[in-house]
């Protein structure tokens, strides 16, 4: 297989609860907790698709299936870091074009939300992923 396709990985400042269901053969859903302070962008994740050679393959397809009800969710295009395991390992300390996902509260909002993406991983396979934001002043 030339290419490898990364899951959704998340970079928060707090994960406290981390779990990931396999429901099918094709289908698969993790759940993320992350911490969010009220009003300011906060990344949440990230995802890539990289080439044997640590090269860009293409931008991964994320799709909003939930938006928050509290807050705004942006997904951009830009260069990350991708946390390849295995042997695309040596792939950890070349920046590729990557999708990135921030999220930022309505200002002065206190509580929870929540945010459901989904995205392809593999050959024909997708994988949903609910966060669950606990925003702070």
């Amino acid at each position: 297989m030339k290419n490898f396709f990364a899951c959704l990985i998340l970079a928060v400042a707090v994960i406290s609860l981390s779990s990931c269901t396999t429901t099918s053969n094709s289908f698969r859903q993790k759940s993320k907790s992350i911490t969010a302070l009220s009003g300011e962008k906060t990344r949440i994740g990230q995802t890539w698709h990289i080439n044997n050679d640590c090269s860009h393959a293409d931008y991964p397809a994320t799709h909003i299936v939930e938006q928050p009800k509290h807050g705004r969710l942006q997904i951009v295009h830009e260069p990350v870091f991708p946390n390849a395991a295995g042997k695309l390992a040596k792939c950890r300390t070349v920046k590729v074009g990557g999708v990135v996902g921030y999220y930022t509260s309505e200002p002065g909002y206190i509580g929870s939300d929540r945010i459901v993406l989904s995205s392809p991983y593999g050959d024909g396979k997708i994988e949903e992923t609910v966060m669950n934001v606990n925003v702070i002043k």
